[in-house]
């Protein structure tokens, strides 16, 4: 009795995991689908970072797995005394909906963005507003 309970219990357990596993390839496949895959470039030059906090983007490449990674002119105190910022990069993760809203987490932090994907241009647009960041598609797919 103990033996056919355990075969039980290590079935519902292997029954929970492998649809846990289901959940986030359903996911992926739906990402897989999804216009943002790729590596997208900034058009034109960003002369200064603006003391918002916001990055600005150089570049960004979504992977299918939720995966993105951020190449971003950093500021801090480059950008409030006036000189040349460096570009750093990181890898967050990011998640869409279907209401064209892009969510990048960052560590505990997180950025909501408006997107629209039109052929090979993406525009990024901040949250209430402004202007928006304007990235080409690369020919090829730089995927991590």
């Amino acid at each position: 009795m103990i033996r056919r309970t355990g075969r039980v219990v290590a079935t519902l357990l292997c029954a929970v995991a492998m649809s846990a596993c289901g959940a986030h390839a359903e996911k992926t496949a739906e990402r897989s689908a999804s216009p943002l895959i790729g590596t997208w470039t900034r058009d034109g030059m960003i002369i200064m970072v603006d003391n918002s906090g916001d990055p600005q983007f150089t570049k960004l490449t979504f992977a299918p797995n939720g995966s993105l990674k951020a190449n971003y002119l950093a500021g801090g105190i480059g950008a409030v005394i006036g000189t040349s910022p460096g570009v750093k990069e990181e890898i967050d993760t990011y998640s869409t909906s279907a209401a064209a809203q892009l969510s990048i987490a960052e560590g505990t932090t997180r950025r909501d963005y408006s997107y629209r994907v039109d052929g090979a241009k993406l525009s990024l647009m901040p949250p209430g507003g402004g202007d928006a960041a304007v990235f080409t598609k690369a020919a090829s797919a730089e995927l991590h």
